[in-house]
């Protein structure tokens, strides 16, 4: 079992190899890597590394994909961003009542990944005008969401927002990845996360819509999200309220119609 109480900064160089490793395996698994570093490798090209930033909230597609995006810039030939001190810039807004748990987790990613967190309360809309008009230079976001999420089946690789929202590129590198691949992944990378994951909980929004997923209630104890057989299950711990959008996917709307749930 990988620790998660320590936050030490991580080892960029070790953690690329290993990444760019798996993508070279000839297997599903593999295969999914090697297609969401072309595209975090494509935004960074396209963009500059100073020009990027990540949402980021504490949620599982998020992570794995914080992991993924820290290794492309590595093998980039840059472990900088365009945040304080060369840190890689992070948009977090803030749901209604978060989780205790994730602020901690959110915490100690600060540290491993040398985040510089931005962070910015809701509804979304605002929340993405406030960071805009403080980070300018950011012109796209990469952003955890999966296709078969809520209306992610509307989404490309590259979406921009809506004409009448703050204006990002928003980057989808995990976007054709399942409940499965994001577990697995992050399993056999080692990659640390929210310990509510190992407590029952499949899908995180706010303290107020999000419980223990009744799927892995087995003899009186809750197992560990990763062990849910079936992946369609994955959001039976949200509250009606709370399923339109997981704050755990992405960080930001999808599609970027209205103001969306304060949670998304």
């Amino acid at each position: 079992m990988v620790s998660r109480t320590d936050a030490a900064e991580l080892d960029f160089g070790s953690l690329s190899e290993a990444t760019y490793r798996l993508a070279a395996e000839p297997t599903r698994l593999g295969t999914k890597v090697a297609h969401a570093l072309g595209v975090i490798e494509q935004a960074i090209e396209r963009y500059g590394p100073a020009h990027v930033a990540l949402s980021f909230n504490g949620g599982k597609d998020c992570t794995a994909l914080m992991h993924l995006v820290r290794a492309a810039l590595h093998r980039g030939g840059t472990s900088h961003g365009a945040g304080a001190g060369g840190r890689l810039v992070s948009l977090y807004i803030l749901s209604k009542r978060s989780f205790a748990e994730i602020d901690e987790f959110v915490a100690q990613s600060v540290v491993r990944y040398r985040l510089d967190l931005v962070e910015r309360d809701g509804p979304m809309r605002r929340g993405l005008q406030s960071f805009k008009d403080d980070h300018p230079h950011v012109q796209a976001i990469f952003v955890g969401t999966r296709r078969d999420d809520p209306y992610g089946s509307a989404l490309d690789a590259f979406s921009p927002t809506d004409a009448d929202w703050p204006q990002f590129m928003r980057v989808n590198p995990v976007l054709d990845w399942t409940f499965d691949d994001i577990w697995g992944y992050m399993r056999h990378a080692g990659v640390r996360y929210c310990r509510l994951y190992d407590e029952g909980y499949t899908s995180l929004g706010d303290v107020d819509t999000t419980v223990r997923n009744p799927a892995l209630l087995k003899n009186g104890r809750y197992n560990p999200a990763w062990s849910l057989a079936n992946g369609g299950l994955e959001r039976s711990g949200r509250s009606p309220s709370g399923t339109v959008s997981d704050s755990s996917v992405s960080g930001l709307p999808v599609p970027a119609k209205g103001d969306g749930p304060d949670d998304a």
